[in-house]
């Protein structure tokens, strides 16, 4: 578990929204797919927030947190809000091969190591397989594309609007460095055609969702029992860019389901990904922002633009309805 996973979430407002969406995604499955009879996995974090959401939201009881660390694996047993939830110690990987589940299951493959990204997708892509059919899956993906390393500013050259740096013909750019070291991570998972463009911070999640893409459509290729339909697809930062990506894995004459899906008004695939970056605010500019069809008139300055180049004012009204806000409550 990164350190940046165990920050409360009123430091991770992005984080919050994403969450409350696949939460969104999942009620709105449930009457058609009887999620409560689901079997939910996942990687709780210490506070195995997300699994008293789920069994709040939509009754789920059958909820296993796999933690690999051994101390956060003793909080989570301190911790866990509801006696039903077994938490075992291990890696997610080793306990989807040791465990065949007959029925469905709901499983957040919540990975923050960049350098395991090449295993990380082969996984969620091996489970579409492998899990049954009715099954949820949701994976996030570290989006970060200084993960991919730092080079010496010396080995680089500079092209900015036109304008190149002497040594251009001779050494990459920052971009095309990064292009070479994604390459050599994802070995034969990367897409010929994948460019140095979309090696920018605000790029970059969707790179890694097309890659995701692409295996997961691949995979399902060699079944015959099954489809996917993508439901959610999501692309923020709360410091280190994140994306995800979820879809359900249905029986091939299930209509039903992709109709459920792509009617809701929050439906997103990694190929349209939704991006999002919430802004901080005061209860007075929330209210104003919630109340007003104009607030610009009613706010004689400008909230500043994202790194994820998306407008703050368009992020909250979009989301306000999942906004976080937090207050003090003594105990």
């Amino acid at each position: 578990m990164s350190a940046g996973s165990s920050l409360p979430y009123r430091l991770r407002p992005n984080k919050a929204v994403d969450r409350e969406l696949f939460l969104s995604l999942l009620t709105r499955l449930a009457p058609a797919l009887s999620l409560e009879g689901h079997h939910y996995i996942g990687l709780g974090g210490p506070f195995l927030e997300d699994f008293r959401l789920v069994h709040g939201r939509l009754g789920l009881t059958n909820m296993t947190c796999v933690e690999a660390e051994k101390r956060v694996h003793k909080r989570q047993l301190f911790n866990k809000p509801i006696p039903s939830i077994t938490c075992v110690h291990a890696t997610l990987d080793d306990y989807l091969d040791e465990n065949d589940f007959e029925a469905p299951v709901i499983v957040w493959f919540d990975y923050t190591d960049p350098k395991k990204l090449t295993t990380q997708i082969e996984r969620f892509a091996r489970t579409i397989g492998t899990a049954p059919v009715g099954s949820v899956l949701r994976v996030t993906l570290n989006a970060h594309p200084e993960t991919l390393g730092k080079p010496d500013p010396g080995e680089l050259s500079v092209e900015i609007g036109g304008l190149k740096s002497g040594n251009r013909a001779t050494r990459p750019t920052i971009q095309e460095w990064r292009l070479e070291r994604l390459r050599e991570r994802l070995g034969s998972l990367f897409p010929a055609d994948l460019a140095a463009a979309g090696m920018t911070f605000k790029a970059f999640g969707g790179t890694l969702l097309r890659v995701l893409h692409l295996a997961a459509e691949k995979e399902v290729m060699s079944f015959r029992d099954r489809k996917i339909v993508w439901a959610l697809a999501t692309h923020y930062a709360d410091g280190q860019a994140m994306v995800t990506a979820a879809l359900i894995v249905c029986a091939p004459d299930d209509d039903t389901t992709e109709r459920l899906v792509t009617s809701w008004e929050f439906y997103s695939t990694p190929e349209t990904p939704r991006r999002f970056d919430m802004p901080a605010l005061s209860t007075l500019e929330r209210l104003t922002l919630e109340c007003s069809e104009e607030p610009k008139t009613k706010m004689d300055f400008e909230f500043p633009m994202s790194d994820m180049g998306v407008d703050p004012i368009a992020s909250f009204r979009n989301y306000y309805r999942i906004f976080p806000h937090f207050s003090r409550v003594e105990l």
